[in-house]
């Protein structure tokens, strides 16, 4: 079985003027040949945050959540982390939250297996 890492980043919960960004640390086995990643789902404060407008944001560059999809390794192969903008999402800098991050990776050459790295923390708000 594969190790249960930490996924939410150090950086943890920014407020910003497009929405929440949350940092993640993408877990080392994401580089196992062929596999895929896909962020399955955020809450806030128990409750599901919508992800259909959310970006990804890493080296400067953004792209929308729901065009990167279930990606390939090629994609999040040599990256350590990357951020979560959560548009819509308006929070106080110096509140806190509880923050729950769900992650899948998928290694293709175990059928069916599809390797959950949830993650909860509680987080002030920067």
């Amino acid at each position: 079985m594969l190790p249960v890492e930490r996924i939410i980043g150090e950086e943890g919960l920014t407020a910003t003027p497009r929405g929440a960004r949350l940092a993640m640390r993408l877990p080392w086995y994401r580089s196992l040949p062929f596999s895929t990643v896909e962020v399955a789902g955020v809450t806030l404060d128990g409750a599901p945050v919508d992800l259909a407008d959310a970006v990804v944001e890493f080296d400067d560059a953004s792209f929308p959540l729901a065009e990167i999809g279930e990606q390939t390794n090629a994609f999040w192969f040599v990256r350590d982390s990357a951020f979560l903008v959560m548009p819509g999402v308006e929070l106080a800098a110096g509140s806190e939250h509880e923050v729950s991050l769900l992650l899948h990776v998928n290694p293709p050459y175990i059928p069916g297996m599809k390797r959950v790295n949830p993650q909860t923390a509680t987080l002030r708000v920067n």
